[in-house]
């Protein structure tokens, strides 16, 4: 009865007269049109069904995956680096008595490690330790980034003294350092300890840029700063006393890309005898330009040091050596290729320096005028090779002196 109602229905809404048969084949006729529209339907939901569902596979893959990835890896926290440097010396002097002095070494300069990460957005870390000659801890700090003014350094780390002495030796132009950097930053060869040979101190330091502005979306400094407080007793030493040493330097690039003005200044003392502590103050002042191919640097530098007086006499005494030093340096960077099936490119650098230093203001044959040039080749981006000269005139002695060096890195 309902399926005649529904036929009629149809047939009135028509408007037509249609027979009952009519009207049934024509029901037959709709249901078979549903039939085919119902199995469409049933095919386009099931594609969507599938889709679905390899999409959901995919997605359980992409979140699996993802889940995986962030499953701790040490490589996520901890990078280790490092470099070896084996290095030759031949040094040739003739003494004012006319004997001639020669000397060869051949020697494994260093064997560094070193051990950085990031513990957080605002935290990271670096440990570097040398197993050249013996085991021995050089930085070993850990660093919060407040923000781009105040980033905090606590640990042992390099006093921020000069230029030169903060650079690693891979970054270097010449082998060794200027004399007045070797000796007032490292201040092994006045005070004749040999805790003080890499200007290491434990201590706090604050860095950070106190002003710079935006270019091309690029933040560039203008005035960077490095201030800290120190024990002043070397690396691995404590210091049983109640002054500490400060040391602070300022970096200033007045607007051409490259260029910076620094000065420094460490104010402290160390402990000369028993109970009694020696001065040991630095000043410096120096410019840099540098890009991608040419490098000058100059820096001038002063020191107070107080060792102990040779005066059999002065019991305890402290005589004070004022030192001054100067040099600088320039050099050029020239890339080649190995040909146009390699991808590897090598670089050269011929560089020449100036260094001069006077020991002690009071003793004028403690002068010294160095002349060096420098050959500085990395044939790839792991492997470095150095050839240095270096012609001393030195005032205690009547004749030039002369030395060859050679060093060949690999860094990994």
């Amino acid at each position: 009865m309902k399926l005649q109602k529904y036929i009629n229905m149809k047939c009135y809404l028509c408007k037509k007269v249609i027979s009952r048969d009519i009207s049934y084949k024509l029901l037959n006729m709709r249901v078979f049109d549903m039939m085919k529209k119902g199995r469409y339907a049933a095919f386009c939901m099931l594609t969507l069904l599938l889709s679905a569902q390899t999409l959901m596979a995919q997605t359980d893959t992409v979140q699996q995956k993802e889940k995986r990835e962030r499953v701790w890896k040490l490589s996520d926290y901890l990078q280790i680096h490092g470099y070896v440097d084996t290095q030759f010396d031949y040094l040739l002097q003739r003494e004012n008595n006319g004997v001639l002095t020669q000397q060869s070494v051949i020697m494994l300069r260093r064997a560094r490690f070193h051990f950085a990460g990031q513990l957080h957005p605002m935290i990271d870390f670096r440990v570097q330790a040398d197993l050249a000659i013996s085991p021995r801890l050089l930085d070993a700090w850990v660093r919060v980034k407040f923000c781009k003014y105040v980033n905090l350094e606590v640990g042992q780390l390099k006093t921020p003294l000069t230029m030169a002495t903060v650079m690693s030796p891979l970054d270097l132009e010449f082998i060794e350092l200027p004399q007045s950097m070797a000796t007032l930053a490292g201040y092994a060869d006045i005070t004749g300890i040999p805790n003080y040979s890499d200007g290491l101190e434990v201590g706090a330091m604050l860095t950070g840029t106190l002003v710079d502005f935006e270019k091309n979306g690029e933040r560039i400094p203008i005035l960077n700063y490095y201030a800290g407080i120190f024990g002043g007793a070397g690396v691995h030493l404590k210091k049983d006393n109640l002054s500490k040493d400060f040391s602070a330097r300022i970096d200033f690039f007045p607007f051409v890309k490259g260029f910076r003005l620094s000065g420094s200044v460490y104010y402290g003392n160390y402990p000369l005898f028993k109970d009694r502590n020696a001065p040991r103050i630095r000043y410096s002042g120096g410019a840099e330009y540098k890009d991608q191919h040419w490098i000058f640097r100059t820096e001038y530098l002063q020191g107070v040091t107080g060792i102990a007086d040779e005066n059999p006499m002065a019991l305890d005494s402290v005589y004070l050596v004022n030192t001054q030093g100067l040099y600088a340096l320039v050099g050029y960077w020239f890339d080649m290729g190995w040909g146009s099936k390699s991808t590897m490119v090598q670089r050269l650098r011929p560089a020449i320096r100036y260094d001069y230093y006077l020991r002690d203001k009071q003793d004028p044959s403690t002068t010294a005028h160095y002349f060096s040039l420098d050959l500085d080749w990395w044939p790839e981006e792991h492997v470095r090779v150095q050839l240095d000269y270096t012609l001393r005139l030195r005032k205690a002695y009547t004749t030039p002196g002369h030395t060859f060096a050679a060093k060949v890195s690999v860094r990994f």
